[in-house]
């Protein structure tokens, strides 16, 4: 049962999704084990357009010895299995105003920008330094404690 501090919208960082995908990924049984957790409980998990295209980016490298057939079946999956944020003018308008406000990496700008335009309050990700400069609007769920 999810309780009070418990996420009931968590939105997945590109690395997770790296991890749980590649079977050789550090972090591949943490971040699986970590997604199935939040299933279980009911949490809905929600992706973007961004972080599908830093997935394929990730992993179409030399290497990571994966086909891209088998990255675009993957990205077909994760689409079907996670709500996805469609990019749009809102979103564009928030990251400039982070960026103006003193917000520097862009890529995760935009990520917390389209947490801010959603209403999400909660992002898992390995990397909590990246979204510490939106502490104010995001509350980072780290993968590994």
């Amino acid at each position: 049962m999810m309780t009070e501090a418990e996420p009931k919208v968590l939105f997945i960082d590109t690395n997770i999704l790296v991890y749980a995908s590649w079977s050789v990924a550090p972090l591949h049984r943490e971040a699986q084990h970590m997604l199935a957790t939040y299933t279980s409980r009911g949490t809905i998990l929600v992706i973007s357009r961004q972080v599908l295209r830093e997935f394929v980016a990730t992993l179409y490298r030399p290497r990571t010895g994966l086909a891209i057939t088998d990255i675009t079946a993957e990205v077909r999956a994760l689409e079907a299995r996670y709500v996805v944020i469609e990019d749009g003018p809102t979103i564009t308008a928030q990251l400039l105003a982070l960026l103006e406000d003193g917000a520097t990496q862009v890529h995760d700008t935009n990520i917390a920008a389209t947490c801010i335009v959603a209403g999400i309050r909660h992002i898992l990700t390995n990397n909590p330094a990246d979204f510490a400069p939106f502490q104010r609007w995001l509350s980072v769920v780290p993968l590994v404690p």
